[in-house]
């Protein structure tokens, strides 16, 4: 059997240690004041809950008051559904609203910058 070799292993492991090293220096390390990773700012997260929680307000809404209405009417299933076409027309305009609002910022914010890019 042949005796193993402390000194020809721990070279390799030194090579192995140097070319991480090398490796690790290559990569450019992220900034922490870099701004989203992913493209998506906190404004668009926002805008995005908030047609969430405006489509669910609706719904909710509108099926609730649309189930009060058909137990006191006694007009109950179509009275419900009425309450929730009624409420989800109202939850997709307020959704659309959020957006339009959100669009025209960044339309006017993206203009801005384009027109300080030109005169400088």
């Amino acid at each position: 059997m042949e005796k193993p070799d402390p000194e020809g292993a721990r070279r390799r492991v030194e090579d192995l240690d140097a070319r991480l090293k090398a490796a690790r220096e290559k990569v450019e390390k992220p900034r922490q004041n870099d701004g989203p990773r992913y493209g998506v700012s906190h404004r668009q997260t926002g805008v995005a809950y908030r047609v969430l929680a405006d489509m669910i307000a609706g719904l909710l809404v509108g099926g609730l008051l649309g189930y009060w209405l058909g137990r006191w009417m006694d007009w109950a299933p179509y009275a419900l559904v009425i309450g929730l076409v009624l409420g989800f027309a109202a939850g997709a305009n307020n959704a659309w609203r959020a957006i339009r609002a959100y669009s025209a910022d960044a339309a006017n914010s993206s203009g801005s910058d384009d027109d300080s890019r030109r005169s400088s």
